[in-house]
This record gives C-alpha cells, structure tokens and sequence, in this order.
C-alpha cells in the first residue's frame, strides 16, 4: 500500500539499529575476476527467505565486470509457470531513476531554453497552470531538484493521487499535478527530506509538456532503446501483449495459507513515481550504463546523475554503513564496508523491485519478485552476494535476517497498538456515539482526497462502517472501529486483500440537523512529520 502508514511513522528512528555490531568500516578486498554466484548455497537461502517472507517467485541479477549472472527461483504465475531473468514485473520507485535521468538528459542537451537554470529551473516557469501549490511561495520557488531530492516540504498525499474521477473517466497527469494546490505541506521547503511520489509525477509531467510525448515514450526513445532494453515498459497493456511472460501479483493469506492472486492494475497512472514495468535482464543493461556512464548520457549528465543533494532520515539511519545516507537523481548513497553503494528500491502494487551498484567494482545486483513485501527478502539476498563480492568476514557481515525479522514483530505490534497511540487518554469505558451508524453512512467530500463513500457493509459476520476507496493509485478499504464518543480508529486494508497498511484517527462532527456534517482523518500520530489532518464535508 502505497499510503504513509502509522507503522513507518514510529519506525523512522529505530529500524536496523542492530544490523552492524562493529564501528568504523574499511575498504576490503574484494573477489578478482568474476564469478558465477549462483549456486546451492545461494539457492538455499532464496529458498528460506522466500519461503520466510511468503514469495511466490522472484529473479535476481548480477552484474560483474564484463560479465552478468542471473536466475529465477520460485514461480512467476502459480501453478506451474517458472520464474526467469526474462520475467516481467511492476518495478516500481525503481522507475523514479529513469524518470529524474531522462530530465537530466533534456537539460544537458541545450535544446531546451527553460531549462537554462538548470536542476535550479523553477517548476512553475514551465508548467504555470498546473503548477500550484498550497503556499504561494513554494509555488514560486520550489524547483526541478527540490522535487528530484523530495525536499518540497510534501508528505507522500499518495491516497490523493488519484488514477479515475468519481465518474470513472481517468484522470490525466495534469490533472494530478494541479491537485497538490490542495495538499497541505508538513515541512518548510528545503528542510525536511520528505519522500513523495507526488514530486516525480510532477517531474514526468515537465518531461511531457516539454516533448509533447508520454513519458512512456520519452523513456523508451531515449533511455531504453538505446540500451537495448526491449522489455522494459511504461504500460501494463504494453508488457501483457509482450512475449516476455508478466508475473501475476500475489499477496500471502495467512488465515488459508495459500497464495492470492491479486488483480492487475495499469502503472500508466503512476507516471514519473512508478509506471516501469521490466525484467532483471534489462536491468543488468540500465545499470552497466550508469556502472561505466556510457551513452546514451554524456560524462556531464552521469554526474549529475550521481550527485548527492539531500540528506535523508531513512529507516536504515546512522547503524548500517557509515556516513550519511544522501538522496539524489532517484538514487540513494552511502558507505558500507568502504564501498559507495548507489541504490533504491520499488513497491507497486504486489510487486518489488531492489537495484545496488557499487561503481568502483562495476558491480551491480537487482531482484524482483511478486510480492509487495518482497524489498526486505531481496535486501537479504542482495546484501549476501555483495558481502561475498567484498569477501566481508561473517562477523563483520550485516545482521539484516534478525533485524527484518525484528521490524516485521514491531510493525505487527504497531497495528497492535494503534488505538492506544492515537488515543492514550481513551478512557477505560467507552462513551456513547452521538451518532448511530445510520446518521453517519453518507458521502463526504475533500478537494485534494476526493469523496469518501462510507456504507455500511458484512465484515467477517459482522455490521461495520466501510469506505472503499478506488479512485487512487493504491486503492484501499477504510473499516471504522468505535473508540468512544464521535472518535473511532480507520483500518486502512489493501483492496480485496486481508493485509492493513495503515491506521487513522477520525472524529465525526454533529450538524444541527443531527446527521454528520463530517469527519476529521488524523493521519499522523502527534508529534510526527507526515500527511496533515484531512477534513471531510459530508455532501
């Protein structure tokens, strides 16, 4: 679920606090020569960490020197059809590198007079009516590499990122740009790294307006035909009419214990945030051009594609590697065990993508799997076959199986514990709603969220207020739980999946006519940097 969940927010600071147990970090001595790492080793542990995460099949590549490895394990599509390094999957963030490399290409080639200034070129001066934000000022001034860097000051707003109207007509990339004049910021501009998707549907849009062509189009004339990368897509029509096979999406449901299939959306609407769909084999070609900056890119545009702009507070913070973990052109950087590593990872809908190069080496190594938990288990692998490129001691290795294990338990207890965290002075017996569900069960209505349709519905054998919500990207379910008076707690669910991505607090407000006027969402514990409360008037 692409939303902001109250899980990330009370991970912020503590996630891998145990990965490394030893202090300052050196250079070591890395593998000459290559090698193929595929082997039963290897294969044991895909096998117990697939198995671990509840994977059905995932592909993994390595780029070595010359030489590229590769292999599939599992199944792309249960029963029988095998996961390959041909496989096809949604990539995810993975896209944003492409889209923030694809504006560093128009400005380094000088056609382009807006683009005089540069990463410096104000976003308004190229896409003015569209363009405007909820401050006047960041509408003014916020510019190309605030947006790359995700320091504008915006929280994710993914659930306002919307792929249909209410009427079912689909809603253009203009369109979604011109809805942030309805979000509010939760940090001053060029302070705060904030991660938002928002930021690169607006960078894929300058590129549209630019070219006169869909991103789509603009990625594969000059990023992916160049390079070869003949299956790789922007549209999810585009990889199902493909000769490559399309990976089914699959959640794990714990309660039957067996795999779902979930449905297939289109990535079109993602745009610059996430529209790529590929397999582990053109990525080896991505990232032996970034690996060796070869063109398409000129010398000038590879820097700039490696250049930090912005410190991060990630999940990982200061306990894994060493230094500060920098953002850039859709790339993280940091230092572990003496090497730069370059790296970031993708969720889109029930799939996963992770890419880490390592320049010095000119080693790479990228996995994909069908499932939206899968950045975790690929991080495992990853970090096994670079610990063993490095020839990093055992004791000196990253503990990430106990640590991932470790933040799965706290993001269980953090569902656990939601009520408690958004209402700690709840009293013991609960008070009375003023409203019965009957006076709440209504549309309600925010200019930058849209409409919330809350219906009463069978839940598990139970009467519960709902609100699905199809209209964003990431759809989801709301289910309501009284807290006590006009306060309750949303469970945000997955759409037709058993799996929660988030919690809420909301407070029903009392017309005079004795019906809800509306709600308040409260989607953020206090005392934390993410989405503002939104309002809802019932309509």
């Amino acid at each position: 679920m692409a939303l902001i969940t109250l899980i990330k927010a009370l991970l912020l600071a503590g996630f891998l606090r145990s990965v490394h147990g030893g202090s300052k970090q050196q250079q070591l001595n890395a593998q000459a020569g290559s090698q193929n790492p595929f082997n039963d080793d290897l294969a044991d542990l895909v096998g117990n960490v697939m198995d671990r995460w509840k994977i059905a099949g995932m592909s993994v590549a390595v780029v070595d020197g010359d030489d590229v490895y590769s292999q599939g394990y599992g199944y792309a599509t249960l029963p029988d059809i095998e996961a390959t390094p041909d496989t096809l999957y949604f990539a995810g963030s993975t896209s944003k590198a492409f889209t923030a490399a694809a504006v560093a290409q128009m400005i380094d080639s000088k056609n382009y007079s807006v683009l005089n200034d540069g990463w410096s070129t104000t976003i308004s001066s190229i896409i003015r009516e569209d363009f405007v934000m909820y401050e006047d000022w960041s509408t003014a001034h916020l510019t190309l590499e605030d947006a790359a860097s995700h320091r504008t000051g915006m929280p994710r707003h993914d659930a306002a990122l919307f792929t249909h109207h209410d009427d079912g007509s689909p809603v253009t990339t203009a369109q979604q740009v011109q809805n942030l004049r309805h979000l509010k910021p939760s940090a001053r501009p060029r302070t705060t790294w904030q991660y938002c998707n928002y930021m690169y549907t607006v960078l894929g849009h300058v590129a549209e307006v630019l070219t006169s062509k869909w991103l789509g189009d603009v990625l594969r004339e000059s990023i992916w035909e160049p390079l070869g990368m003949t299956a790789t897509f922007g549209d999810t029509k585009d990889a199902v009419a493909a000769p490559e096979h399309l990976a089914a999406g699959y959640y794990w449901d714990a309660e039957a214990k067996k795999f779902v299939e979930a449905r297939l959306d289109s990535t079109r609407e993602s745009g610059g945030a996430g529209l790529v769909i590929s397999t582990v084999s053109d990525y080896t070609k991505w990232a032996r051009c970034l690996l060796d900056q070869t063109p398409p890119f000129s010398k000038a545009a590879h820097a700039d594609i490696r250049k930090p702009r912005m410190l991060t507070d990630a999940l990982e913070g200061g306990k894994m590697g060493e230094g500060d973990l920098t953002y850039g052109l859709g790339w993280m950087k940091k230092t572990y065990h003496g090497e730069v590593v370059w790296k970031h990872g993708g969720t889109e809908l029930m799939y996963s993508t992770q890419l880490y190069l390592i320049p010095r080496l000119r080693y790479a190594v990228t996995a994909m799997a069908n499932s939206g938990l899968a950045n975790s288990a690929e991080d495992e692998i990853v970090w096994r076959l670079i610990e063993d490129k490095l020839g990093v001691p055992q004791e000196r290795r990253y503990n990430l199986t106990s640590s991932l294990i470790e933040y799965e338990e706290v993001q269980k207890k953090a569902l656990e514990e939601a009520e408690s965290v958004f209402y700690p002075n709840r009293p013991d017996k609960s008070l009375p709603s003023s409203l019965t569900n009957e006076q709440i069960v209504g549309h309600y209505y925010d200019p930058g969220y849209g409409t919330l349709r809350i219906v009463k519905a069978n839940v598990d054998g139970k009467t519960r207020l709902v609100a699905n919500r199809t209209e964003p990207i990431s759809s989801y379910e709301l289910r309501f739980k009284h807290v006590s008076g006009n306060y309750w707690l949303a469970d945000g669910y997955v759409t037709d999946t058993r799996s929660v991505g988030g919690s809420y607090a909301v407070e029903f407000s009392l017309g005079v006519d004795g019906e809800a006027s509306g709600l308040e969402v409260q989607m953020t514990p206090k005392g934390q940097i993410g989405e503002p409360n939104v309002s809802f008037k019932r309509v």
